[in-house]
């Protein structure tokens, strides 16, 4: 049985193949697609289906574990974010999208904050980390909020087509998240 997480105002559960309409309106936004390194721009429905179904082939071991972000109270599909750990090593990088009408509601943080906690109090991992563009400072402030710490910038570090901008790092240990967030 696939992962599913809830918080306050969200549920955070697998991708279904009907999601593919909602995907595909909120990342065909520029807006959403330019803050992020691997969506295209313009994005055609029929590239919503190819990656739903190739999720859906994920299981709970599988080393990315992508969720759908929903409205807990609607079922509303409102973005997406994902754990993707490393094969070798107790550590993972996440990534995430909410469509614009969402931003600034605290639903990216509290999901992170529910991915956090799936990644080191379940998986047992020891650090999680992540970046954003350095002209997306709203990223990096839902990163802060979830008590990830910055780490640094990378000039011209990350690319999205053939242009490259500065990323920002943060990341998260184990010992800071239980130091705050004991069993």
């Amino acid at each position: 049985m696939k992962r599913i997480l809830h918080t306050e105002r969200l549920t955070l559960r697998p991708f279904r193949r009907d999601d593919a309409e909602a995907v595909t309106h909120w990342v065909s936004d520029h807006r959403v697609a330019e803050m992020t390194t691997l969506i295209p721009h313009p994005y055609a429905h029929t590239e919503a289906i190819d990656w739903i179904d190739r999720l859906l082939t994920y299981d709970d071991d599988h080393p990315h574990q992508v969720f759908a972000i929903t409205l807990r109270d609607t079922g509303e599909l409102i973005g997406c974010i994902g754990l993707h750990r490393n094969e070798t090593a107790p550590m993972a990088e996440f990534g995430y999208w909410l469509g614009v009408p969402f931003w600034g509601n605290g639903y990216a943080t509290e999901a992170l904050q529910a991915v956090l906690r799936l990644g080191f109090e379940d998986l047992g991992l020891r650090r999680i980390g992540a970046c954003h563009f350095a002209h997306n400072p709203a990223s990096g402030r839902v990163m802060q909020k979830a008590g990830l710490t910055h780490e640094g910038t990378q000039r011209l570090g990350a690319q999205r087509g053939n242009q490259l901008f500065d990323r920002v790092n943060y990341g998260l240990i184990d010992d800071d998240w239980m130091a705050v967030h004991p069993k």
